[in-house]
């Protein structure tokens, strides 16, 4: 996306996600902050989007984990029914992409700024090279 950015993207999900940051300086610390970031985003207690974008110095960046805030899933999907809400796929879409990525579902179905990938590490290995510029997991 030529006029991303992750401090935009943070100010727009305020509202409605905290944002614990896991931090690393060098590869040695990245190994670390990405096992606490995988741990953290597998707690079923809480709804946690994961996400990683591009450093902007080679070796140094951080890992976010997403909460959704108590009670913030009504608010931030107001037309979405009450079952559809509660898949990840939708707060995903209709929660972050679109309203704060300007991804519209027409450019999801072509996948116009994005792709898909099974596996996180496939994402995160994506965002590292370069070849993506964020990854949500």
């Amino acid at each position: 996306m030529h006029d991303f950015s992750w401090a935009g993207v943070r100010r727009h999900l305020e509202p409605w996600f905290t944002a614990d940051t896991f931090s690393f300086r060098d590869e040695g610390e990245r190994s670390t902050a990405r096992g606490k970031f995988l741990i953290g985003s597998r707690n079923p207690q809480h709804r946690s989007i994961g996400v990683i974008q591009r450093a902007r110095w080679r070796g140094a960046g951080a890992f976010y984990l997403l909460t959704l805030r108590p009670a913030q899933t009504r608010a931030l999907l107001p037309i979405v029914s009450h079952c559809t809400r509660e898949l990840d796929v939708v707060l995903l879409h209709e929660g972050i992409l679109e309203p704060a990525l300007g991804i519209t579902p027409q450019a999801v179905t072509s996948e116009k700024n994005l792709t898909y990938e099974r596996e996180a590490s496939a994402a995160l290995d994506a965002v590292d090279s370069g070849a993506a510029q964020i990854a949500f997991l």
